[in-house]
């Protein structure tokens, strides 16, 4: 999803339906709000009692612990409408940029719409208006159901040897750091190799758009007002563009930076846009680096609240008054007290002012409880939009390979959808990224490009509408190939995000190389992976294990995709440049 513009903060929802108040009652005796439904309760995957009204919610990802355990015990209550038919909420988490999307495109129905922040509430609300036909909001004014702010997450170890916690860090730190050419060195820990930072796309995910929007903030030295002239201004443009060159890449989920950075550590990242709330439970989280843990940066120079409105979309022709009413309700429930103070446990810093933030917002779990001290102002969405154009003029360009497999088991619709994915793919890189196509069956195929692609993408498109499928499938020749070549392209463009994204559709069967003999060719060093790996299985037969195995040795992902979600895939890939 490419966002149009931005948000003005609304004002919050204050009605909620009487029923919804005699409902939230019955769910309080029952202990809801708190633990999920013991074995044979109501649960969201149940088949739905006769008669009953199902809410759909789009919610930001960034919350599934706690709004799926709300959702669980919110349908074990088994509440009901005034007219006696049953309530059943069904959640769906999802990145905001992506939910408004499919909404919009008429794929996703849902009654509530609650992304990470309110920016996305006002992005869906302002391109369904310039969509035409349309003379009101989709969504109306959310409230907040739970807060988190925008922090920097970095090692401990990592911090400390910048100053904190005696000094405040700030953005400026973070260019002071990635600009050094010894790296880590100049803090005498030339091991940890140099700075490296990740946060989201800000064009599909609200946590990558207010980083960039705080960065540009900090370079223009304000916390208001921002304007035209700032984002136009020499000096907050390459303020800008110094944070965003240690970029390692970009991102459509805020929690794929704190999962990875957990299981990866510090070769991969040094430091990542994150909220407070991952921060914490980074602590919890499986497989935690207890000598390495995480803590919060406030930037001295501001930062934002994340304030997870929930928003009921009233004037959608598919929300009938009965689903509204079971929204309501919903809502009444997750801003009762059991369901904020285990927000609270999770976390979160309560919207219920009652419930006192305590553990384990605490210094034990990395972050701080009298911050954020400096808030920065949202600007409207002309300065908004401005700010994206800004912000792709001078982000961290891309180097990126489509492996493409051409064998024929691809014939006919597998063939067409994976070409139309890899045509979106290229639609969604920007004109400073350049690309290559190496199309492989059991041979290996001359690469196409690199090319940039403002000059390149309709040659690139030719190239791809042309293929034609047949011939086995020699894989790991092709990563092998790829990978070599993407490595030497490193040296040649070092400030650019080189990464390989390939797709097959089956198990290898012709290369000279085995599995274990192209890991051997994927070397890791103190940076990580020079070239990141993002691969997709496309269809049942393709084998999982090894292309997981391929992208973790890339520092890239894995996804599963079918004629159904191919093209969506390449589409979510295209986010991470």
């Amino acid at each position: 999803m490419r966002v149009r513009g931005a948000w003005p903060r609304s004002p919050c929802r204050a009605t909620v339906l009487f029923a919804a108040a005699v409902a939230l009652a019955a769910c309080q005796s029952r202990g809801g709000g708190s633990a999920p439904p013991a074995p044979g309760q109501a649960s969201p995957g149940a088949p739905l009692p006769a008669g009953a009204v199902q809410v759909l919610v789009a919610y930001g990802s960034e919350k599934k612990t706690w709004l799926e355990e709300q959702v669980a015990a919110f349908n074990a209550s088994a509440p009901n409408l005034p007219s006696g038919a049953p309530v059943v909420v069904k959640g769906k988490a999802m990145g905001s940029g992506e939910a408004v999307e499919e909404i919009l495109a008429g794929r996703l129905k849902p009654a509530v719409f609650s992304p990470a922040s309110a920016v996305y509430v006002s992005i869906l609300n302002d391109r369904w208006l310039a969509q035409g036909g349309h003379t009101s909001a989709l969504a109306a004014a959310g409230d907040p159901v739970v807060l988190s702010p925008l922090v920097v997450a970095l090692w401990k170890p990592m911090a400390t040897a910048l100053g904190w916690p005696k000094k405040r860090l700030g953005w400026s730190d973070v260019i002071k750091a990635s600009r050094d050419p010894q790296g880590w060195a100049r803090q005498g820990r030339p091991e940890w190799g140099r700075f490296k930072l990740g946060h989201t796309h800000p064009e599909f995910s609200s946590s990558g758009l207010l980083a960039v929007l705080a960065e540009t903030y900090a370079g223009a030295g304000k916390t208001r007002g921002l304007g035209g002239k700032d984002l136009a201004s020499p000096k907050t443009r390459d303020f800008v563009k110094a944070i965003e060159a240690a970029i390692v890449h970009y991102g459509k989920s805020t929690g794929f930076f704190a999962d990875k950075m957990l299981a990866r550590g510090p070769s991969y990242l040094s430091a990542a846009v994150l909220y407070e709330n991952l921060i914490i439970e980074s602590y919890a989280a499986t497989g935690r680096r207890d000598d390495l843990p995480l803590v919060a940066i406030y930037p001295r120079e501001g930062t934002f609240w994340a304030d997870h409105p929930y928003c009921i979309l009233a004037d959608a022709a598919y929300v009938t008054p009965a689903q509204k009413q079971g929204a309501e309700m919903f809502l009444a429930f997750l801003k009762a007290r059991p369901a904020q103070t285990r927000a609270l446990a999770l976390g979160f810093r309560p919207a219920d002012p009652s419930v006192a933030v305590g553990p384990p917002i605490d210094d034990a779990h990395g972050v701080d409880p009298k911050q954020p001290e400096t808030l920065v102002e949202v600007p409207g969405m002309p300065v908004l939009t401005k700010l994206l154009e800004t912000w792709r003029e001078v982000k961290k360009a891309s180097e990126v390979t489509l492996v493409f497999d051409k064998s024929g088991s691809m014939s006919g619709q597998p063939l067409r959808e994976a070409k139309t994915g890899a045509r979106a793919f290229l639609d969604d890189l920007a004109p400073r990224d350049s690309a290559s196509i190496v199309f492989f069956d059991n041979n290996l195929y001359p690469p196409v490009g690199p090319l940039t692609i403002a000059e390149g993408r309709g040659e690139l498109q030719q190239r791809l509408d042309g293929v034609i499928a047949g011939g086995g499938t020699a894989l790991y020749d092709a990563v092998a190939q790829s990978f070599a070549a993407g490595r030497a392209r490193v040296k040649a463009e070092p400030r650019r995000i080189h990464a390989l994204v390939v797709m097959t559709d089956g198990r290898d069967e012709h290369s000279k190389l085995t599995l274990d003999g192209l890991k051997a060719q994927l070397p890791r060093g103190e940076e990580g992976a020079p070239v990141k790996i993002f691969t997709i299985g496309y269809g049942a037969a393709a084998q999982a294990g090894p292309l997981q195995m391929i992208a973790e040795a890339g520092d890239g992902s894995y996804n599963q995709g079918s004629l159904e979600t191919i093209v969506q895939l390449y589409r979510d890939i295209a986010s991470f440049f």
